[in-house]
């Protein structure tokens, strides 16, 4: 090993080739600089990966080769391998300033350390490139070549492999921008093959980080949860003097309803963002993705949660509650709720949004004036696309690569992951929402219990 109880992986490539990327990724670190400019990395940075207090792996971002050509005919001249090369090579150049980067470079592999290579395979094979791969073969460290394509073109990657499989004990393709967990999962995995002394300090690791990865599954139900048992519950109060109208604070009241479910939104969303590690960088959310809207806009409500028909068959044989606010929802179209179910077909926002988000009811009070109260909503729609809202950026979070600094473009008529469930699925959503909402307390207990539950299968869902 190498005087540390985790292992220690420098990671070396050319600038604008994915080694920033690869690093930020693996470690979940938002703060590593992913750039394009050669000579940015001056010094080694070690970026150690803790869990629970303990460091299971720790990475060094590395400076880049300054004078490869130059140090392999130095290398070959030397006669020497090993920690020997390493140290004589450290001698003999470490006061010079042109080999300031490359003795840099060298330091983690003389702490020990394996590496990870990592190359764009969509340009040509340079000599340049062969001189690097031979210098790191000489110093005989326990080496993986990573191939990162930043565009489709594989015309090159013939003669790079030929010359990996010359220089490396492993090579592997990893795509720093897209890789989801159970990718970097199997990249670890591929380590115990380049040094097999490090095989329990591995499996302890992937284990830290399976256990880590459930853990933090379970905070976002337990978030989600939280966040849905407040909204639902809600209730918005504001006096009103004595002999005053209503009616026109009853707008004032109802904005306010809707900015403390925004809040509380946004809340939430910043807790997910710091379960999954994403402090620093402040990546931007598809521009196609319907959490682009704002939570009250019609594409919302006309993208997320159930569709008409879906949602009234959901409801059908829950009871008269839902039932009735279904039939006044629909405006006249239908004159009960199975009878709806045929007829209430297509877009959905506006016959939604037309239905009231929250009754405003006037309470007298015993000594004279009144309050505006709002809330709880009965509005059956209203959980369904907090709960997709919620779901969608927990998997953007979940799925974002720390290396990926800009979003993908999903597909906006698909993003309601609660349509795509089964109907079974759909009914106990809305049963235990509306539990959640109107039970006693101890159905409310139970209700949110059973949420968790249905959540959980939600963010497992491809």
């Amino acid at each position: 090993m190498n005087g540390r109880a985790h292992p220690l992986i420098a990671v070396i490539g050319h600038p604008n080739e994915g080694k920033s990327s690869v690093l930020s990724t693996l470690t979940e670190d938002d703060s590593v600089v992913v750039n394009d400019y050669p000579g940015e990395t001056t010094r080694c940075h070690y970026f150690p990966v803790e869990i629970n207090g303990t460091v299971v792996l720790e990475l060094v971002d590395t400076p880049g080769f300054q004078n490869p050509q130059r140090i392999l005919e130095w290398m070959r001249a030397c006669g020497k391998t090993d920690d020997a090369l390493l140290q004589d090579f450290l001698a003999t150049f470490a006061d010079q300033e042109s080999f300031h980067h490359d003795c840099e470079l060298m330091k983690p592999l003389v702490q020990g350390a394996a590496l990870i290579y990592v190359v764009d395979c969509s340009r040509p094979l340079l000599p340049v490139d062969e001189a690097e791969m031979e210098i790191l073969r000489l110093v005989n460290k326990p080496r993986m070549a990573v191939i990162n394509f930043k565009d489709d073109d594989r015309d090159y990657l013939p003669a790079w492999t030929n010359a990996f499989r010359r220089h490396f004990n492993v090579i592997r393709e990893f795509n720093a921008h897209h890789a989801r967990f159970e990718e970097r999962i199997a990249l670890l995995e591929t380590l115990k093959a380049i040094q097999q002394d490090w095989e329990p300090q591995i499996n302890r690791a992937i284990d830290a980080f399976r256990q880590n990865w459930d853990y933090r599954r379970q905070q976002a139900v337990d978030a989600v949860c939280d966040y849905l048992t407040t909204a639902l519950q809600l209730v918005i109060e504001q006096p009103l003097a004595k002999g005053a109208d209503p009616e026109p604070v009853k707008g004032q009241v109802l904005e306010r309803y809707r900015s403390t479910l925004v809040i509380r939104e946004r809340q939430l969303f910043d807790a997910l963002r710091g379960l999954y590690h994403h402090h620093s960088f402040n990546f931007e959310l598809p521009a196609q993705s319907v959490l682009q809207e704002d939570l009250f806009s019609e594409v919302t409500w006309d993208v997320l949660g159930l569709t008409r028909k879906q949602l009234l068959m959901a409801a059908a044989g829950m009871g008269a509650g839902i039932g009735v606010a279904l039939d006044a929802a629909s405006l006249g179209l239908s004159t009960g709720l199975f009878a709806a179910a045929g007829a209430l077909v297509g877009g959905t926002g506006a016959w939604f949004m037309g239905q009231e988000l929250a009754k405003v009811r006037v309470h007298r009070l015993p000594l004279g004036g009144s309050r505006l109260v709002v809330g709880p909503s009965r509005n059956p729609q209203l959980p369904l696309v907090l709960l997709d809202r919620a779901v969608l950026f927990y998997r953007e979070v979940m799925n974002h690569a720390h290396g990926n600094r800009s979003g993908a473009l999903p597909d906006l008529a698909s993003q309601s992951v609660v349509r795509q469930t089964d109907a079974d699925h759909q009914k106990q959503l809305l049963k235990q929402a509306r539990l959640l909402a109107e039970g006693s307390s101890m159905e409310r207990d139970n209700a949110r219990e059973q949420l968790a539950l249905l959540i959980a299968d939600l963010l497992v869902m491809d």
